[in-house]
């Protein structure tokens, strides 16, 4: 496995953890989920704005906004 090969799937599995726990939360509080997405694209939005390297950390929002629009 290569060194790229295991950040990889590690920031997937922090994008899978962090949607699991989005979607259980928001069965005990409607509308988490929602509020959720909001600072996820919020937090896009500003790595994206920023003047720093930060497409590793743009990857795992992405995934985690990917997972849970599902």
């Amino acid at each position: 496995m290569t060194d790229k090969n295991k950040i990889n799937q590690t920031h997937l599995i922090i994008a899978a953890v962090s949607a699991s726990f989005a979607k259980a939360f928001d069965k005990h509080h409607p509308g988490f989920k929602v509020d959720f997405l909001q600072e996820i694209e919020s937090h896009q939005y500003t790595f994206r704005e920023s003047s720093s390297d930060f497409e590793e950390a743009e990857e795992v929002l992405s995934w985690i906004n990917e997972i849970l629009s599902k």
